[in-house]
């Protein structure tokens, strides 16, 4: 048995677009797609509405929304926290390389020191790893800011103790290193 129909005419419905334009944009989007523009619409629609689970999902969507937004201000907290940590730790990390610095430094400023004098590594490295080092470059390539006379002081004393031992001499050009 076939089903009866109903009337064309009962299941129609008129939609007034706001612009011929968009009617004519309509149109042609339904012909590029092989369908008529009744067929282009139907399609349209039932797939946005979907089986009724469409506002099921925008309540879900919404609540997963409403906690990743919680998350997010969380985040944005735990974030500035630790950014306060960060720079708490930065700050006494700074003083705690400048009080080290100034212990090491302070073994070559002490003439009446007794006891082994631990040289400064990366003086030691630079000069054996390099052929030649220009003396006006060893505060740069130290990272020693010009403007600390202890510091400066201290590399003095140790390239001092360094020329001494014979383990360093100047040369044409700057610091050699005697292998």
């Amino acid at each position: 048995m076939t089903e009866k129909r109903t009337p064309v005419k009962e299941r129609s419905i008129y939609v007034y677009l706001p612009t011929n334009k968009m009617t004519e944009r309509w149109k042609k989007l339904a012909k590029k797609s092989g369908l008529s523009i009744s067929q282009y619409v139907l399609n349209i629609v039932e797939n946005y509405i979907g089986d009724e689970s469409m506002d099921a999902s925008k309540g879900d969507l919404n609540k997963r929304l409403s906690e990743l937004e919680g998350q997010n201000t969380h985040l944005r907290n735990e974030n500035h926290d630790l950014s306060k940590r960060v720079k708490s730790l930065d700050i006494l990390t700074d003083q705690y390389e400048e009080d080290l610095k100034n212990l090491k430094n302070r073994q070559f400023q002490d003439e009446g020191f007794d006891g082994v004098r631990e040289f400064e590594p990366k003086l030691i490295k630079l000069l054996k790893e390099r052929e030649i080092v220009k003396e006006h470059e060893l505060l740069d390539l130290l990272h020693i800011d010009p403007g600390d006379a202890v510091a400066i002081r201290s590399i003095n004393q140790q390239l001092d103790n360094l020329f001494s031992y014979g383990l360093v001499k100047r040369g044409k050009g700057g610091l050699i290193w005697i292998r």
